[in-house]
């Protein structure tokens, strides 16, 4: 009985912040704009750039408008993820709850998942249209499942910066100097492997490298990627996303500890 409610707590209250993260998008038009305006000021600057380059234009196109937007989302969306609640005052109630507060954080870091796959869809209907055909994709469902597995990797460092921006009020100004740096340096609109090599060791770092690597093997006939292919991308992709989940939780059990013995994190 005891698993049972520690469980059906953590699941309600994963459920109430989801529900009230779409309440606030809904009631904030200015969520509009990175969520559902930017992509498609992306989507037609990449069709411009990539048209006539090849056969598959269109999904170098859809991939790099759709993950530039989604990423952008879930790095602010995890960054508002802790910060609404210090600007709001409820952060040290919060994680002083029975509750971890880190099931709290997914709640909200999964509408931004759910916001930044709408995201895509806009991306894609917009593409087609301007295109007059869809892309050709050897396995659209194998397509489909992947593109939101690497919303899940996304996800997972959202999470991450969600528990390392309790201890920093510059949680906009990092955001805003990360977001360009994580386009390039996972590869959202060409490529890892068309940069310096330096570069790759700190690209492998970050669980979307890999999926949107595998991504390209799986939708891109001849991609030529990090040379190992599709399914140790894939492995990579899991391998990096767990280690960030459970940095993630260690990370939120030290802030929730803080609390508990100092009653405030005035501190940070």
């Amino acid at each position: 009985m005891a698993t049972a409610t520690v469980t059906y707590s953590r699941s309600r209250s994963t459920y109430a912040s989801l529900r009230l993260a779409v309440l606030q998008f809904l009631a904030d038009p200015q969520w509009l704009v990175p969520s559902m305006i930017a992509p498609v000021i992306f989507a037609l600057v990449s069709f411009e750039l990539f048209r006539g380059s090849g056969p598959y234009y269109l999904t170098y196109a859809i991939l790099g408008a759709g993950m530039m937007s989604m990423w952008g989302q879930t790095l602010y969306g995890s960054g508002w993820a802790t910060g609404q609640d210090r600007v709001f005052g409820t952060l040290e109630p919060t994680i002083q709850a029975p509750t971890p507060y880190l099931y709290v954080v997914i709640g909200r870091v999964l509408w931004n998942v759910v916001s930044g796959l709408i995201g895509g869809l806009i991306v894609y209907v917009v593409i087609v249209v301007s295109a007059g055909s869809p892309p050709a994709l050897p396995d659209p469902l194998g397509f489909a499942l992947l593109f939101v597995f690497t919303m899940l990797t996304l996800a997972s460092v959202g999470v991450v910066f969600a528990a390392f921006y309790v201890y920093t009020r510059y949680a906009g100004f990092i955001q805003n100097i990360g977001e360009f740096a994580f386009y390039i340096g996972t590869g959202c609109m060409f490529p890892v492997i068309l940069l310096p090599f330096v570069v790759t060791p700190f690209a492998l770092v970050l669980p979307p490298t890999w999926a949107l690597d595998a991504l390209r093997y799986l939708s891109i006939p001849g991609y030529q990627g990090f040379g190992w292919g599709v399914y140790w991308d894939l492995l990579g992709a899991l391998g990096t996303t767990a280690v960030y989940l459970a940095i993630a939780g260690v990370v939120f059990r030290r802030v929730e500890r803080h609390v508990l013995e100092e009653g405030n994190l005035s501190d940070y």
